[in-house]
């Protein structure tokens, strides 16, 4: 393995001055930075249109990002002895955002608003259009809540008909009324949306999300805020970063009021939300995506014995719902 990873370094014009393993890659360290080295399995036309987000973030003054450096051959990706693809890129010290932490909660999600001022009215050089082709949402969400609307009925109902029920069972049968409750309404606020707008506005103003804007890739250094794994980044509903970072937070700090409602004010001071993404947030927030998870999860799963893992999840979806539904109705008084 060493001398796999010898070999790849060796194809780039960089002084190597010590290695180390962490989470899913290679750190590096050089005469002129810190790098990282990862094996890269998508394909090459997404790849070309992140380093062409990150190329734009960087022209715009955001520097601190994860760019990939091309080897000697001026390619992207250089291949070890086995063939397989690894991408080398830039890296910055510093330390993971804490969703415990109120003040990087509140600086991450600034940055995250910062981000999306900088990728709004997103326009490409030549070439670089067609690397983005394909990276459009297709799928639009009425149908998305719509399919995950029925999979949990198709799960209440395979559960209510079984003679024996075990408790992670009973305990589904037992919130299941609430959360597809919320579910349906969830779907009928989306009805009353304008999404075609939405879509449109996205694909006109070449609006760039970045896809996996969690606490693992904002990482806080000394002076500045580094963004990291671009790899999802696609043309797309911005809203969508904002939800997956706010819900993912409100689930850490048991859906905190005082919490998520910074979030959204720190959200809108840097960037307002317009009319239509506001209320599409709310849709997102309001539909019970953790619940359908698990019972998803049990539905596709191995039902003849029960996980305790699953079932401990489901207890604290039960636990933290009070919390939730206050969060959600003190947020619609700000976004509906």
């Amino acid at each position: 393995m060493e001398e796999k990873i010898e070999d790849v370094l060796k194809e780039y014009p960089i002084t190597f001055t010590g290695k180390k393993r962490i989470r899913g890659a290679i750190l590096l360290e050089a005469e002129n930075g810190i790098y990282t080295l990862t094996g890269y399995s998508d394909s090459v036309r997404n790849l070309l249109f992140q380093e062409a987000v990150k190329a734009r973030l960087m022209e715009q003054g955001c520097r601190a990002v994860d760019k990939g450096i091309p080897n000697e051959k001026g390619e992207m990706l250089t291949r070890d002895g086995q063939g397989n693809r690894m991408l080398l890129r830039q890296w910055f010290p510093g330390r993971e955002c804490s969703l415990r932490d109120r003040n990087d909660v509140n600086q991450a999600t600034k940055h995250l608003a910062y981000l999306h001022g900088l990728l709004c009215d997103f326009s490409f050089a030549s070439g670089e259009e067609d690397a983005a082709c394909g990276r459009h949402e297709d799928e639009m969400l009425e149908n998305t809540l719509q399919k995950r609307k029925m999979e949990m009925k198709h799960a209440y109902n395979y559960i209510r008909k079984k003679k024996k029920k075990n408790d992670m069972e009973m305990c589904i049968l037992q919130q299941f009324q609430h959360f597809f409750e919320q579910a349906q309404e969830a779907e009928e606020y989306l009805e009353k949306l304008d999404l075609k707008k939405l879509n449109q506005t996205k694909k006109d103003r070449g609006s760039v999300c970045h896809g996996s804007y969690n606490y693992h890739n904002v990482i806080f250094g000394e002076k500045y805020i580094f963004t990291t794994n671009f790899q999802n980044a696609q043309i797309g509903l911005q809203i969508n970063d904002l939800y997956d970072f706010l819900r993912k937070t409100m689930e850490k700090n048991s859906w905190n009021t005082k919490l998520g409602l910074m979030q959204l004010e720190a959200y809108q001071k840097q960037r307002p939300l317009q009319k239509e993404e506001a209320e599409l947030l709310y849709v997102l927030l309001l539909f019970p995506e953790k619940f359908w998870k698990q019972i998803n999860f049990y539905y596709n799963g191995k039902k003849s014995w029960m996980s305790g893992k699953n079932y401990e999840k489901l207890l604290k979806i039960a636990s933290q719902e009070e919390d939730r539904r206050k969060f959600l109705q003190a947020a619609k008084g700000l976004l509906i």
